[in-house]
C-alpha cells in the first residue's frame, strides 16, 4: 500500500476511533465500572464482545470510557506543551542574546534525562492528581516542540523581509505578530499531532506504572498493567488495550508525517 494510502488509513482509523470513543455513552454498552464476579474472565463472546476483566467488568466498554480519560489528559497535556513551547522557542528565537542560551541550555538539560523518570519524580513530589499529571506531562514533553519553533524563530529573525521591515521602520512587535507568529503557526498542527503521540505514550506509560488516574478510572495503560498478570489465561486484556494503543499512536504518526509533508509541498 502507497505510504499516502497508509497516511490516510491511520487518519480515518483515528478518527474513528475518537468518534465511537467520544459517543461511548451514547452507546448500548455496559457500564464500565460494574463489577459481576459471575462473569470473572470470560473470553470474547456474543455477551462481551472483547470479554471481560479479573473482576468481570466488560473490556469493550472500558477500553472506550479509557479513551475519554486519555483524551482529557492528551488534549490538555498537549495544549499546555505547546503553549510553553511557543512562548519560549519565540521569545528565546526573537530576541536571542542570553535568553536563546538559557532556553537551549534548559532543552540540552531536559532532553538528557528520561522524561518518564522526570515526570515520576515530580508526581512523587506533589501527588498524584488530574491536575498535577497534566502539569507534569506538559512541564517535562516542551523540548521537543520548543526546538522547533526557537530554529524557526531564529530563522525567522534574520531573513531579509524581516530586516527589510525593520529598515522601513516597523516595530519589534508589529514583525513579531504579522511577519514571524503566522510561519510558527504553520509549524503547529504538526507538531500538536507529534506532541499527542508522545503525551500519549508517557501517559500510558505512567499509567501501567500506576502513576496515572487512579482506580476505578479505566485507562489504558492500567488495563495492560492489570491484563499482565494474566497473558496465558485471560489474553484479550492486554492485547485489547495494545492493539488499540497501537494503532492511535501510527494513526497519529501518519497524520503528523502527511501534515509535515503538506506544509512542505505549501512551502
Amino acid at each position: 500500500m502507497p505510504s499516502s494510502r497508509w497516511r490516510q488509513f491511520g487518519i480515518v482509523c483515528l478518527a474513528g476511533i475518537l468518534a465511537v470513543s467520544l459517543a461511548a455513552r451514547l452507546l448500548p454498552l455496559r457500564d464500565p465500572l460494574a463489577v459481576d464476579l459471575a462473569s470473572v474472565l470470560l473470553p470474547p463472546g456474543p455477551a462481551h464482545w472483547l470479554g471481560t476483566d479479573e473482576l468481570g467488568r466488560d473490556v469493550l466498554s472500558r477500553l472506550l470510557h479509557a479513551a475519554q480519560s486519555s483524551a482529557v489528559v492528551v488534549l490538555g497535556a498537549s495544549t499546555l506543551d505547546l503553549l510553553l513551547a511557543t512562548l519560549l522557542g519565540v521569545i528565546a528565537g526573537w530576541y536571542g542574546k542570553w535568553f536563546a542560551w538559557l532556553v537551549q541550555m534548559l532543552i540540552d538539560l531536559l532532553w538528557a534525562v528520561p522524561m518518564v523518570l522526570l515526570v515520576v519524580l515530580a508526581l512523587a513530589l506533589v501527588g498524584v492528581t488530574p491536575v498535577s499529571l497534566l502539569v507534569s506531562l506538559a512541564a517535562v514533553n516542551w523540548v521537543t516542540a520548543a526546538r522547533v519553533i526557537l530554529a524557526e524563530a531564529t530563522s525567522a529573525r534574520r531573513t531579509d523581509y524581516v530586516r527589510a521591515a525593520r529598515a522601513f521602520g516597523h516595530s519589534p512587535v508589529t514583525i513579531l505578530f504579522r511577519m514571524v507568529l503566522p510561519v510558527i503557526a504553520r509549524l503547529l498542527p504538526t507538531l500538536a499531532a507529534f506532541t499527542a503521540m508522545e503525551i500519549l505514550a508517557l501517559e500510558t506509560g505512567l499509567a501501567f506504572l500506576g502513576l496515572s488516574l487512579p482506580e476505578p478510572t479505566p485507562t489504558w495503560g492500567g488495563m495492560l498493567a492489570q491484563g499482565a498478570s494474566y497473558w496465558s489465561s485471560a489474553w484479550w486484556i492486554p492485547i485489547s488495550a495494545a492493539t488499540l494503543m497501537v494503532l492511535i499512536v501510527l494513526s497519529l504518526r501518519h497524520l503528523s508525517s502527511r501534515l509535515s509533508a503538506e506544509m512542505g509541498h505549501d512551502g
